[in-house]
């Protein structure tokens, strides 16, 4: 694409979000523009006057992108919002939020949550493999009896969510800190938790071969897993 058209077209969206909408607008605007371009040039006009001739055709772009950022967060600020029993695979469903949202039943396989606001969120017998969870905050979320394989939850908050019955072995889980969390009867085969803090949470489910290496943990989670035969020798109590 023209660098000149390029360098219009960023500072025009710079002020907006990173949101779909926005983007398949601009691409749908690049190549619209560079068609326009070329074909003035074809006609005799040197790069100047094509360029301005250009620019000037699609008239004032700011209110059109304004209208579709405000509707788009709208409709991503839904509270209770009910994605249940839906196929979603890879959805972008980056920075949305949706409290008290519902999720279940649902297909969500390769879906991207990163940065969402997710609070109170239900997912309940869903297919997570593997989601993007990074930096997205699952307050109180329930993610109970759904698969969860290759999941990625890297600066994720998990205050008081609740894993119950999920299946989480073999997913990383490093660096987190796991406040009020709850894993019963959760599958953590070779789940690594290495690094990360807990502070008050409840374990009820096969820890033997669950990686606590490096984890720093109250003692009351920390009498809690040395009863279910977890390792911790390399752990912290705090």
């Amino acid at each position: 694409m023209n660098p000149r058209l390029s360098a219009y077209l960023d500072d025009v969206f710079s002020h907006y979000e990173d949101l779909k909408p926005i983007r398949e607008l601009k691409e749908e605007l690049s190549q619209d523009l560079q068609e326009r371009l070329l074909d003035l040039q074809k006609e005799g006009f040197d790069e100047e006057a094509a360029f301005n001739r250009t620019i000037a055709s699609i008239g004032e772009i700011s209110e059109l992108i304004e209208t579709i950022h405000v509707n788009t967060t709208k409709l991503q600020q839904i509270i209770g919002l009910d994605f249940s029993k839906q196929n979603l695979q890879k959805s972008d469903l980056r920075s949305v939020q949706v409290h008290d949202g519902k999720f279940n039943y649902s297909n969500m396989q390769g879906s991207d949550f990163s940065r969402s606001d997710l609070t109170n969120a239900s997912f309940k017998c869903s297919n997570l493999d593997g989601v993007i969870f990074d930096g997205a905050n699952l307050t109180k979320a329930k993610i109970q009896k759904s698969s969860l394989r290759g999941a990625s939850f890297r600066q994720a908050i998990l205050d008081q969510t609740d894993f119950g019955s999920s299946e989480l072995s073999d997913v990383c889980m490093d660096n987190l800190t796991f406040t009020g969390t709850t894993f019963h009867y959760t599958g953590l085969k070779g789940t690594s938790f290495r690094n990360a803090t807990f502070r008050n949470c409840s374990f009820k489910t096969d820890v033997k071969k669950t990686i606590f290496d490096g984890a720093r943990m109250d003692k009351g989670t920390y009498a809690l897993l040395k009863g279910l035969k977890a390792n911790l020798s390399q752990v912290t109590i705090i």
